[in-house]
């Protein structure tokens, strides 16, 4: 074999190891096994290596992704705590499925508003995001918009504004979603003197509401929630659409744009105080 060869099946080889070491990266809900370590990896708040330790996952340990990767980090979940973790050191194991439990009505009508409330933040392929860094937005604009869209005595229209009383929003955020306080200027409308002014021509189309079809315990603490979103661009109220069952939603909105996919829920606490979910999203577009 001639040098020149022989240099070239070398760079192939080493080019098939670092293929071979490439991170084995994970989906959100899939769950990773600690390896590569002597002993632990260290659980950081933020993606850098420099990152503040908030726990040691030992040899072994097992996670469960929450999103998608971060440069050369995943965020994972590790016995209610989330942070990250190298992904050199976790290695991806085969999509489980869940313990499969059926919530009761009044949780399954609180999980759908709670999907509902961040469709138009988080309906796109591959979104994903924490509930605490856009809670009150969210929920402040998921009320307003329900004023808007269904409560038209409370509107005043102009002509080329229109403005809603703000005065029954914190009372709906705190029905819907258990917030005893949300900053109410916290908003993409103007807020000034308890009202909200929209300056948005044509209206706002909406993502629609979502339903949820299934409910799986991951761990503890985490949820894994398939849903399929209806009724979007048309006009629903809030409280009961999401009532409804997939099949009673797929029967009133046949024409709509509907999308199917599923959110990891990370329940800090109770599973019914909604001021500790953490929440993310992934969606795939339905068949």
């Amino acid at each position: 074999m001639s040098k020149a060869n022989a240099a070239i099946c070398l760079l192939l080889v080493l080019l098939l190891a670092a293929a071979l070491c490439l991170a084995d990266v994970g989906a959100a809900g899939e769950k990773g096994v600690v390896s590569n370590v002597q002993e632990y990896v260290t659980l950081r708040s933020e993606p850098k290596k420099r990152g503040s330790e908030v726990d040691r996952i030992p040899l072994g340990g097992m996670v469960v992704y929450l999103g998608e990767t971060e440069g050369e980090f995943s965020c994972v979940s590790w016995h209610g705590q989330s942070g990250y973790v190298m992904d050199t050191y976790l290695k991806r194991q085969p999509r489980e499925k869940g313990t499969e439990i059926t919530p009761d009505s009044a949780m399954t009508i609180r999980l759908n508003l709670f999907l509902t409330a961040f469709s138009d933040a988080g309906f796109d392929s591959g979104a994903a995001f924490t509930m605490d860094a856009y809670r009150d937005r969210e929920l402040v604009d998921f009320a307003v918009d329900t004023l808007f869209k269904t409560d038209m005595e409370y509107g005043e229209w102009g002509d080329s504004n229109a403005r809603v009383n703000g005065r029954s929003v914190q009372d709906l955020v705190t029905r819907w979603f258990g917030a005893e306080y949300v900053n109410l200027s916290d908003t993409r409308y103007e807020y000034r003197d308890g009202y909200y002014y929209s300056y948005e021509t044509g209206g706002r189309s909406t993502g629609g509401f979502a339903v949820v079809d299934r409910v799986e315990m991951l761990s503890e603490s985490l949820y894994r929630v398939g849903f399929t979103t209806y009724g979007a661009g048309e006009v629903w109220k809030s409280e009961a659409v999401c009532a409804l069952s997939p099949d009673r939603a797929a029967a009133m909105y046949p024409w709509s744009f509907n999308h199917s996919g599923e959110a990891i829920v990370d329940f800090h606490g109770h599973p019914e105080d909604e001021q500790q979910w953490t929440i993310r999203f992934w969606f795939v577009q339905k068949d």
